[in-house]
């Protein structure tokens, strides 16, 4: 299993589901778990793919840096006979058409999670307010879709959207992201992060320009550090996506494959694992 930043709490709570589910089934298969430090660091992770193949893996189960950059050394890994499954960010659709492969996905509908989300902050607002979006890197299928919920979100209300700017998953962009929208737009009363990460960067930054009475922030993941921020009011909601789940459907798509003889073909293209709004109430 390969993952992305592993000090990202999401993917720290991933790689310990998938080492609950190893531990309860050790007999049937051995685990390897791997991760970048940083969230888009491609070649790194490219690295460590390459290095999977040459070790002869049966299977890799892989939560890409970039939905389309990674696809070539995965299809090294296809044409190795590795079975491969995509988990948590989806691979580009196109790209694997025009590659001519199946690469199954497991994961929740990043749209409808974070639809809930902006429906939800909405409703605390009048109609017209204009609302900021923080949303992941320009080459995270995640980051589109989430950024999609909340557009969709946005426009249901009546709401208006003031601007938009990454903050690259992080802490310190998502603080970056948030500053540089309250002085763009200072009457912005939401601002839509699309991960937690990013939402707590916003929490700072609104404190250090003394906003954070009148300016309502949500995020995405449901991360530890997010909690206490939504017991004080400081983040009103955020979807858990249940990484440890999204592991343990993964990896029962590899074994069964595995125990089965089923190709990489048959595989089904889409495995959904849920998501749920989290909020103080």
């Amino acid at each position: 299993m390969v993952l992305k930043a592993m000090r990202n709490e999401f993917f720290a709570l991933m790689g310990e589901g998938a080492r609950a589910h190893h531990a309860r089934r050790q007999a049937e298969y051995e685990l390897l778990v791997q991760g970048i430090d940083g969230e888009t660091d491609v070649a790194a992770q490219e690295r460590l793919v390459v290095k999977l193949i040459e070790q002869r893996v049966h299977a890799l189960v892989i939560v890409p840096a970039d939905s389309n950059a990674m696809l070539p050394v995965l299809l090294k890994a296809l044409k190795a006979g590795v079975l491969v499954v995509n988990l948590d960010n989806k691979l580009d659709d196109r790209a694997l058409a025009t590659a001519g492969v199946n690469i199954p996905f497991v994961g929740p509908s990043n749209f409808q999670g974070s639809r809930s989300v902006g429906d939800y902050v909405a409703k605390q607002l009048p109609r017209a307010s204009r609302v900021g979006i923080i949303e992941g890197p320009p080459g995270s299928i995640n980051a589109k879709a989430r950024s999609d919920g909340f557009r969709a979100a946005i426009a249901a209300a009546g709401l208006r959207l003031a601007a938009v700017r990454s903050g690259h998953w992080t802490q310190t962009q998502g603080r970056a992201a948030a500053s540089e929208l309250m002085r763009l737009a200072p009457d912005i009363k939401a601002l839509l992060c699309g991960n937690d990460n990013m939402a707590l960067g916003a929490v700072q930054a609104l404190r250090e320009l003394g906003r954070s009475s009148d300016v309502l922030v949500c995020g995405y993941d449901n991360i530890p550090s997010v909690r206490p921020l939504i017991a004080q009011g400081l983040i009103l909601a955020t979807a858990d996506q249940f990484p440890v789940k999204q592991a343990e459907y993964a990896l029962d798509v590899v074994l069964k494959a595995l125990q089965t003889g089923q190709r990489q073909t048959e595989l089904p293209s889409i495995i959904q694992s849920p998501v749920q709004l989290v909020t103080r109430s």
